[in-house]
């Protein structure tokens, strides 16, 4: 954990260049939005770059074979199996399902903030995942394979995606962007 913390740590040294270059093209071409609008705009883009790290460059070690698992929901009925036998704890289960969930959610959010559709917001929550499985495969077979590829990921991950959108629509709090005219 304290590894991947400083990995994200380095890669903000890549990540704040880049919001410093958008910064100062929006305000030369005045297409500055509101201040919070520009500020989950560039957190946003943030995540995105921590999610890329995630899912396809964190711990680049090389294995020789990669699991994939194709059958939907045969890694969650194996957690749930492994719960009630007592062969794994509870915290690691929760981390690799609860993980996934949380890794989108932000998505879903930002896809409410900017006022995108349910019917768009689903289908980036099906893409989105299986663009980052179908890279985790694409990276076994150039052989930098960090992650298995798993049709349960594809599912936690969509739904982590419909989660945090329903609930960016449940809080008040959470308003939609608001664009300078």
């Amino acid at each position: 954990m304290i590894y991947l913390l400083l990995d994200i740590v380095q890669l903000s040294f890549m990540i704040i260049p880049i919001l410093i270059i958008c910064t100062a093209y929006k305000l030369i071409r005045k297409r500055f939005n509101y201040l919070f609008t520009e500020i989950i705009h560039m957190v946003f883009i943030c995540y995105v770059f921590i999610l890329i790290y995630i899912v396809w460059f964190s711990m680049p070690v090389a294995f020789e074979y990669i699991t994939i698992n194709v059958i939907p929901f045969h890694t969650i009925a194996g957690y749930v199996t492994e719960i009630f036998a007592g062969d794994l704890s509870i915290k690691i289960i929760a981390s690799n399902l609860l993980g996934n969930v949380l890794l989108t959610m932000p998505m879903g959010i930002y896809l409410y903030f900017n006022r995108i559709s349910l019917r768009t917001t689903t289908a980036a929550a099906i893409l989105v995942p299986i663009i980052i499985e179908l890279g985790q495969l694409l990276l076994h077979y150039i052989g930098f394979a960090t992650r298995s590829v798993d049709i349960d990921d594809i599912i936690l991950n969509f739904a982590g995606m419909l989660i945090g959108y329903y609930l960016a629509k449940l809080c008040k709090f959470v308003k939609k962007s608001k664009y300078i005219g």
